[in-house]
């Protein structure tokens, strides 16, 4: 599980930006559906994003998105030849003479198998310039600290690290590494990561053919994705040629009598809202059968607002493998107390340096929000930041019928 994430100098974000999984314990609201308890903290099944265009919403799920690909592919790509590998090159901020020529950061705090575990590194380019592996149970104890390709090792409680501590590339995680020559720990750390799954709200063919695979082998999920999407008038969904889903329809006769079913190509013949809600189906299947941190990326685009609070509703209360959800989001009708604590609700903002910044909605005092609070008007009201627009000033008006700029 996850229990926070942190990164800095990131596409839009110049500075450390946290987001956190952890309750805030003087918080009581909607204690019975949103908290997942373990040995060491109280955490949320979900957090939602909220932040105006081009805040840097998007920049927060892909930061941990490339993060999980450093760690999967940083060994298989070096043993490639250059002109075939794909760039793992951070893309850092660029509005600042400073960021261009520091590395980025990405660390994560995270439970595995009871066991806190904090693990980071910072990369420049496509090398790896720090890298370290924190161990919690009763007290922090550093497992493996990296500085380029200088590597200190806790030989009595890392001991798979000692034998490869000199044989790794620059442009290689120790850890993914390790992982590759079967290290217990390491194996571990790494296939924490693999729980880890990143999702595009308007495409993804990752996810896309999760939900195909699972229409294909799982009888359980075909019954279960029917009924999910039967308020569609679909009587079932199927695999079809050239690896396309089929949704099934009733067909009726001129007595409005059903004669028999008729098939839909999904993609070339279901709304854009159907298709979106049939593939995110899947992936929200997998992901609360197998316990994964899900991070959605315009959860709400193409959705109904009833849907997407139903969805809300579905993640909280039939959670039962401790899933969590991160998800942005422009609609503000989730913005409901009814559905996310102040501690769930996170805002991403640009400061006057073009740098994105995050921040938690429990960040302000009772003066600004209480549990009992509109959350939605007050966040339109600009009570948090985070929803700036066009500002239609007499000078935009003049430039479009004709008046000329000074």
């Amino acid at each position: 599980m996850l229990v926070e994430f942190k990164f800095r100098n990131f596409l839009s974000y110049k500075d450390t930006a946290s987001l956190l999984m952890t309750r805030v314990k003087s918080f009581k609201e909607l204690e019975d559906t949103t908290i997942i308890k373990t040995e060491h903290f109280d955490l949320l099944k979900t957090a939602i994003l909220y932040g105006s265009n081009g805040g840097g919403k998007t920049n927060l799920v892909r930061a941990i998105g490339f993060m999980r690909n450093v760690i999967r592919n940083s060994f298989a790509e070096s043993l490639k030849k250059e002109e075939d590998r794909k760039s793992n090159s951070a893309p850092y901020f660029k509005l600042s003479e400073i960021s261009e020529k520091e590395p980025s950061m990405f660390e994560v705090t995270f439970i595995q198998d009871k066991i806190l575990y904090r693990y980071g590194f910072e990369i420049k380019g496509i090398e790896i310039e720090k890298e370290w592996l924190v161990r919690k149970k009763d007290t922090e104890t550093m497992l493996f600290e990296r500085k380029k390709n200088k590597i200190k090792i806790n030989k009595s409680g890392f001991s798979e690290g000692e034998k490869f501590k000199d044989n790794v590339n620059s442009n290689v995680l120790f850890l993914s590494y390790l992982a590759q020559h079967n290290g217990e720990l390491s194996s571990k750390i790494f296939n924490w990561f693999r729980k880890v799954n990143v999702v595009s709200g308007l495409q993804n063919v990752h996810f896309n053919n999760v939900t195909k695979h699972l229409l294909e082998d799982s009888e359980n999920f075909r019954k279960w994705l029917s009924i999910a999407v039967k308020f569609l008038n679909i009587t079932s969904l199927s695999l079809g040629k050239e690896n396309r889903i089929i949704a099934h329809h009733n067909k009726f006769d001129k007595n409005e009598i059903i004669k028999g079913t008729i098939g839909f190509d999904l993609e070339k013949e279901e709304s854009e809202g159907s298709v979106k809600l049939i593939y995110l189906l899947g992936a929200i299947y997998y992901c609360l059968q197998n316990g994964c941190i899900f991070f959605i990326d315009e959860f709400d685009s193409k959705l109904h607002p009833n849907l997407t609070k139903r969805l809300i509703e579905f993640f909280h209360k039939l959670n039962k493998n401790n899933t969590q959800f991160i998800l942005t989001a422009l609609d503000s009708i989730l913005l409901d107390k009814e559905f996310f604590r102040r501690d769930q609700i996170w805002f991403v903002d640009k400061n006057k340096f073009g740098s994105s910044e995050l921040y938690s909605m429990s960040e302000f005092d009772a003066s600004v929000v209480r549990n009992t609070s509109d959350f939605r008007k007050k966040y339109l009201d600009m009570n948090f930041g985070a929803a700036n627009t066009i500002d239609i000033s007499e000078k935009l008006i003049g430039l479009m019928y004709g008046k000329q700029s000074k």
